[in-house]
Formats: structure tokens, sequence, C-alpha cells
């Protein structure tokens, strides 16, 4: 009785079983591969599309603001003086016209903190045509400023509020001193009011919302 016996053939299995998983391996290694450059070239595509935009962009802001100071320079000619002056004084009176006092007052009775009255308003136009206030507060506590600039810079009608300074004077007798202050802030009318801003417009760019007054004087 003969018995064949293959000892290759356990050796064999193992082998083809190696390889199957070794091609497994590569099919979704070369798969990933693709996904990654598939995935790089679209975000170079995209790059290249926001670099493009951006120098679009950079390139209409040029334009424009050499078209402004074109214009300013036209209007800042000898000859075109008279007409510049003219333009300025009529822009400030429908500026005033627009300006209804009893709706500042209105608009700053909301936001006025509690013991803290109104002492002097005055308004005046900026080159830019903006309309600005100085505005002179008196209260029982020195936070009363800051807290109306606060509750100015999160109103629509208030833009860029900041405190110019402080006065303290001394109370009679047995009362309390009072604190004089002055604020400096822009002021857009109802009749004139724009969409409502973000806290990063009503704080303005060039005034931090924070600003520590200019000067702090005690009267006696």
């Amino acid at each position: 009785m003969r018995v064949e016996i293959n000892l290759a053939s356990r050796k064999y299995e193992d082998v083809q079983q190696f390889f199957f998983r070794w091609r497994t391996t590569l099919v979704a290694l070369a798969g990933l591969t693709a996904l990654l450059a598939a995935l790089a070239a679209w975000s170079h595509v995209r790059l290249e599309k926001s670099g493009r935009e951006i120098k679009a962009l950079e390139q209409k802001v040029a334009t424009l603001q050499k078209q402004r100071d074109d214009l300013i320079a036209i209007d800042n000619r000898p000859e075109n003086r008279a007409v510049t002056e003219q333009k300025t004084f009529w822009n400030a009176q429908i500026a005033k016209r627009n300006l209804s006092w009893t709706q500042l007052f209105n608009d700053l009775q909301k936001i006025m903190p509690n013991r803290a009255f109104l002492n002097s308003v005055q308004p005046e136009l900026t080159r830019d045509n903006r309309l600005k206030l100085k505005i002179v507060i008196a209260g029982e506590k020195q936070g009363d400023a800051r807290e109306l600039q606060k509750r100015m810079e999160d109103s629509d009608r208030f833009r860029a509020p900041h405190i110019v300074a402080e006065e303290r004077h001394k109370g009679e007798k047995n009362a309390p001193p009072l604190w004089k202050f002055e604020i400096e802030t822009d002021y857009t009318p109802a009749s004139t009011a724009s969409q409502p801003r973000t806290p990063e417009d009503r704080r303005g760019q060039s005034t931090p919302s924070k600003t520590e007054p200019s000067e702090i004087k005690e009267a006696g």
C-alpha cells in the first residue's frame, strides 16, 4: 500500500494567502494615494482662485482710492475753492436739518445711566460729512461715563464713542461729589440710519472700546 504525501502543500497555501493580502493592501494604498492627490489638486485650484479674487479686489480698491484722491485733488484746486466751500456749507445745512433734537434727546434718554443727566450737546459736521457730537454729562459715580460709553457702543445711533475728559466737583456740605464727563461720538439720525451694525462697526476701527480719558480734573 502506497500513501502519497505532499510536504509542500501547506507552504504553498501560506504563500498564496500572503500574496493575496499584499495585493489587497497595495490596492488600498493606491486608492488612498489617489484620493490624497485629488484633494491636493482641489486645494491648489481653490487657492489659486482665491488668490486671483483677492488680487482683483485689491486692484478695485486701489482704483477707487485713486479716484477718491483725484477728486480730492480737484476740490483742493484754487479755482474750485469757492465751489468746494459752497458744497461744504450746503452739506452742513442738510445734515443739520436731518438732526432732530427731540429724537437725539430721546436716544440719549434711553441709554443714560441712573442718576446721570445731560449737561450739554454740541453737534458738528466733520470733513467727511459725518455728524459728531460733543456731549457733557454729569453723574454721581465715576463709572457713569464708561457705562454710557458701553451703551452707546451697543446702540445703532452712536458710533466710536470715547471719553475725552473727566472732572470731579466737590459736593456742598454733606452732598456727594459730582462727576462731569465729556464724550465724543459719531451720531446717525433715525432718518438716515442704516441697517444694524456689528459690534466691531459700532466700536469703530480707530477707537478702542475702552478708551481712557485724555485728562482728569478735580474742581473745587
